[in-house]
């Protein structure tokens, strides 16, 4: 059986961009605390989906979002 599942990264980026700036925490701090890159938080943060996945759940997971 196929599942088809979809997902609103989007919705995904917004919410952690407001997440890390309700815990006021800057970009490089949550970068050193989700264990990336700024780089790699920056592109995140600006919705682009050219990061690895596990960057992303690492991202998501320190903000409570995963």
């Amino acid at each position: 059986m196929e599942r088809n599942i979809q997902l609103n990264w989007q919705s995904f980026v917004q919410e952690a961009v407001k997440r890390r700036k309700e815990q006021k925490l800057t970009q490089e701090q949550l970068a050193v605390l989700a264990e990336v890159s700024k780089p790699t938080l920056n592109r995140f943060e600006q919705g682009k989906t050219n990061i690895k996945l596990d960057s992303a759940l690492k991202i998501l997971k320190m903000l409570g979002l995963s």
